[in-house]
């Protein structure tokens, strides 16, 4: 049975749509190593990498076009986010953090393995490092409160310049995790369609499920919108222009 498959995921931290329309018809190629899949799955949502997606016999064009939407939606979501902290980010300050973060997520170390399989199903357990979000977005926002005076930061609008620096600062330097997190996925055997070919391979049912829990094993406990969320509600509007005023009388 022909199937048409609009592939959603999520970055949790992030509510990111992604979608991979998997259409066409022609040559049929089979590929069963649910490892394999996952291993594709965890390089394009976390490393950000197509290769692996390919390899299984998915387009290159929709994996492709797959990621630059992702890419998108997570630097739209980073200004939202910050601007609900009260911190008004441009789209080139939104892409350099993203770009920090990614780095970040790139480094980090995983390890797939296949628990359960049988001729249609199979059960895979993905463990990986992770990083913490919310103290590097605490780190930022303390650090830029300490910088007022030293750096003579007398306006909002220097304040939040260095409040991004201070941000992609943190996640080029801070430390992944020594432990991991472990998460396991249900595949099923499925025929998939994509560009020219007719792939038979174990693939998630969910794929917004399998995006978000990806993501959230690699990060400590929240997502990245709840880390700005509780570490700068109150930052710019309250603290910031507080540590503004201090700053000035102690000049």
């Amino acid at each position: 049975m022909k199937r048409r498959i609009f592939k959603q995921f999520l970055s949790g931290i992030l509510g990111i749509i992604l979608l991979l329309s998997l259409a066409g018809c022609g040559q049929s190629t089979s590929n069963s190593k649910p490892d394999d899949t996952m291993e594709a799955f965890y390089d394009l949502i976390i490393k950000q990498d197509t290769t692996s997606m390919t390899d299984l016999g998915i387009d290159d064009s929709e994996a492709s076009d797959t990621l630059k939407t992702y890419q998108t939606s997570m630097i739209s979501t980073l200004q939202k986010s910050f601007k609900n902290a009260g911190v008004t980010i441009t789209k080139k300050q939104a892409n350099e953090i993203y770009k920090a973060i990614s780095s970040k997520l790139f480094s980090l170390d995983h390890k797939i393995t296949v628990t359960g399989q049988d001729k249609k199903n199979a059960t895979v357990k993905v463990s990986s490092q992770y990083i913490n979000y919310l103290d590097i977005f605490k780190q930022a926002k303390q650090t830029t409160l300490d910088e007022l005076k030293p750096l003579h930061i007398e306006n909002l609008s220097d304040a939040k310049k260095q409040l991004v620096s201070n941000v992609i600062e943190a996640f080029n330097s801070t430390d992944v995790s020594s432990d991991m997190h472990t998460q396991t996925f249900k595949l099923k055997l499925q025929k998939i369609k994509s560009g020219k070919n007719t792939l038979h391979i174990f693939f998630p049912d969910n794929y917004e499920e399998v995006g978000s829990k990806l993501i959230e094993k690699c990060n400590k406990s929240i997502n990245i919108k709840g880390a700005v969320a509780l570490s700068g509600s109150s930052f710019l509007q309250k603290r910031i222009r507080a540590g503004l005023r201090k700053a000035r009388l102690l000049v």
